[in-house]
């Protein structure tokens, strides 16, 4: 886009946020600052405020209040060190002196700030929420509280609304229930709600609600619905074990699952009662999904969790404690949807599982992909050993057609010591496994084991896959910094047909079957894949070989070359990380996305301004301003007093002639309200559009004053925004210390 044609309103919004980083607070706010006044801290580059025991440059440092911190003003002023003090209790309930440099009054915000204080008292199947109201209000009133809940500490699953005049509203208190699950963590926030927009949520409060009893002569069957593999429905079987007839209602949680059939009825004395639960998977996107069915009854209600995985291969592992008391029917395992197994083979130097080649055989028999693992005991027994003993007893199944073998690191009690050296025990047993099978094996563990092997060795996932043990849902699992993962045991009391008397660890793999070929001895691999490149910002993207195609296995360097004025910031798509020159090994297609930003000079600042809006930004901060941008014949107009003020220049207004003085870095602009011709130290020059008067504010052409005052402007026409770059030189006068 060329200069010419680029105009609009992002630069007010920014300048205005300039304004709060760069001007000197002293000589505009010292006469409004007072005590009982609410104060922030605004324009110490992000240094923050010293707060010192007395007023006085050599007092005492107590804390340091960062950029956006609010108090209240209690006693003041006071002149020490050539500075004006002002004592602050600050909201994060530190108190003490600081100069009033970096002290200012607050603008009013349009919208509220979050609530505070919320809290969270757990009920039977239920939550009760109270909260207190936000620090600031907003220029409008309340209008309504949004509740948000997950399973995680950052919430954003909008649950409710309490409009004004709900019931609540006032109180600000509100129940959640019953359709929530007893004994499961949630978190909570809540963000209030104003005719200008709604505020950020408050911080979130966890809370564990109390799980129901089972209701008296009712007995159900399973206690858990687990819709895993492709499965679309699953049977709830009630039993009325009482010495009268129940009466059930059910009622489901969640949009994607279907209604209970049958939704209601009476089960008599000694009668079963099957519930038949269908899920919609069609257009769901992978993941897990976790929900409940409630089932009421005359005695008392209880509400059933229910999960659904889509899009994830599921599988299971087994050992001894699966097939102690009747074999695994694994032709019915395979029928519910399971695609693979992990077998026990062995333990240590001595053990051996009883149930390997019962196991192993019955699930290759039914078509189930098999694998098998070894559980380590590094503390009492050599790598060396430990290799010799899996691959003598289980060597027979690491054959084609066979998962990748495991190894098994059960706890910290099984771990060498320190975590460097159980590093070295991992990549000595997998050396001589892969030496003799030809095939890297996968590590098996918890979320605080792979932490600890990461941390010992960062470069440790580039060399294994991970399957992690983690009895959480997805968006919580905790891989311990690992890159990824390609197994997940998510859960350990699984309930699977074919395997009776004894509950099964659940699992599932990260990726469709294409990818799972390649855990698979001698499996079936694409000869050669495909790789697309591209960049966001300015740099290029060299690749080392540049080809169409890349055989499997082969080696694809990047490098990543930004160009003058911009830096390489990281990797996307297939790859990840700020690496530089970065390798991948072509083992599927792949994409590549190299990210080149901008370089920041910190003698540099950019604002941003939009048409219509009163927010603005400066070096990415926002900023509310009282007149928003507006466009006339074509032009742009900002009321530019804060921005010219907050750069150190002055405008000042001449009302003999109806006019605006500018003076900014030795430059000096005058511009008469209405009229064209404007005056440029002395010399005229026609402006597009004349200065004008809008809502009490005088409105200046943007372009013209900024371009004429050594600013660079740009225009943005599908955001209708104006970006203004400012070289800061021109404000070198500013003060730098944050005393």
């Amino acid at each position: 886009m060329q200069r010419a044609a680029l105009r609009g309103p992002v630069v007010m919004l920014c300048l205005g946020l300039l304004l709060s980083m760069m001007a000197n607070p002293r000589v505009i706010l010292a006469d409004v600052l007072s005590i009982g006044a609410a104060v922030e801290v605004t324009g110490t580059g992000g240094d923050g405020v010293n707060v010192r025991s007395s007023p006085g440059t050599s007092e005492a440092i107590v804390g340091v209040e960062k950029e956006g911190a609010s108090g209240i003003v209690l006693e003041g002023p006071t002149s020490a060190s050539g500075f004006i003090w002002w004592r602050v209790q600050w909201k994060d309930g530190l108190m003490g002196w600081s100069v009033d440099t970096y002290l200012r009054i607050p603008p009013p915000s349009p919208i509220p700030s979050a609530p505070t204080s919320l809290q969270a008292v757990a009920g039977m199947e239920s939550v009760v929420l109270s909260w207190a109201p936000p620090d600031r209000t907003g220029t409008a009133p309340i209008t309504a509280w949004r509740i948000y809940r997950d399973r995680h500490a950052d919430p954003k699953v909008l649950i409710a609304t309490l409009n004004a005049g709900d019931s609540g509203f006032d109180t600000r208190t509100w129940t959640d229930g019953p359709m929530i699950i007893g004994g499961r963590s949630y978190w909570y926030a809540i963000s209030a709600v104003n005719a200008n927009g709604a505020s950020d949520p408050c911080a979130s409060v966890q809370v564990v609600p109390q799980a129901a009893p089972m209701p008296t002569g009712v007995f159900f069957m399973p206690p858990q619905l687990d819709f895993g593999g492709e499965q679309t429905s699953l049977v709830l079987t009630l039993q009325n074990t009482g010495t009268a007839p129940v009466a059930f209602t059910t009622a489901v949680g969640a949009s994607w699952l279907a209604s209970p059939s049958p939704a209601s009825g009476s089960i008599p004395v000694g009668a079963v009662q099957p519930i038949n639960i269908t899920v919609q998977r069609l257009g769901m996107a992978a993941g897990t999904y976790e929900s409940l069915v409630r089932i009421s009854c005359s005695t008392g209600s209880v509400n059933i969790p229910v999960q659904m995985r889509v899009g994830m291969i599921q599988g299971i592992d087994v050992s001894r404690w699966q097939c102690g008391t009747a074999p695994v029917d694994w032709t019915a395992v395979k029928a519910s949807g399971i695609q693979f197994a992990f077998v026990k083979a062995t333990e240590g130097t001595t053990i051996t599982d009883p149930c390997l080649d019962q196991s192993v055989t019955g699930a290759k028999a039914a078509g189930v992909l098999t694998g098998v693992y070894h559980v380590c005991e590094a503390r009492d027994h050599t790598a060396a050993d430990e290799a010799a003993y899996f691959l003598q007893v289980a060597g027979k199944y690491l054959t084609p057609g066979s998962l990748a073998p495991v190894l098994d690191i059960e706890g910290i009690g099984y771990c060498a010591s320190p975590w460097t050296a159980m590093v070295q025990w991992i990549d000595q047993w997998a050396t001589a496994v892969r030496a003799a099978t030809g095939v890297v094996p996968v590590i098996y563990c918890c979320s605080s084991i792979a932490a600890n092997l990461h941390k010992a060795d960062p470069t440790i996932d580039e060399r294994y896959h991970l399957w992690i043990a983690a009895y959480t849902s997805a968006d919580q699992l905790n891989i311990g910094g690992w890159s990824s993962w390609s197994f997940w045991q998510y859960a350990n009391n699984g309930i699977v047909p074919g395997v009776t008397g004894h509950v099964v660890d659940l699992d599932c793999f990260n990726g469709n079957e294409q990818s799972l070929a390649q855990y698979v001895i001698g499996g079936t691999m694409q000869s050669s894949y495909t790789l697309l490149s591209a960049v966001i910002g300015n740099g290029l993207l060299n690749v080392e070989p540049q080809q169409t195609s890349y055989s499997a296995g082969s080696t694809v360097t990047f490098t990543a070359r930004p160009a003058a004025g911009w830096e390489f910031v990281g990797w996307g798509g297939s790859a990840t990380g700020t690496t530089n020159p970065m390798s991948l090994t072509m083992n599927e297609n792949k994409s590549v996305l190299a990210t080149f930003e901008k370089t920041v000079d910190p003698n540099q600042h950019v604002i941003t301004l939009s048409v219509g809006s009163m927010t603005a930004h400066l070096d990415g901060q926002a900023l509310t301003l009282d007149t928003p941008p507006v466009i006339i014949s074509g032009r742009t107009l900002v009321p530019l007093r804060p921005i010219i003020e907050g750069l150190g220049g002055g405008i000042t207004w001449v009302p003999d002639t109806h006019s605006v003085q500018v003076d900014f870095n030795e430059t000096t602009l005058l511009l008469q309200i209405g009229n064209r011709t404007a005056v440029v130290n002395g010399e005229s020059v026609v402006m597009d559009v004349p200065a004008t008067i809008m809502n009490g504010r005088t409105m200046l052409p943007v372009r013209f004053v900024s371009e004429h005052l050594g600013a660079e402007v740009s225009w943005h026409e599908p955001s209708r925004t104006v970006t203004i770059t400012v070289n800061s030189a021109a404000t070198s006068g500013l003060m730098s210390s944050h005393q």
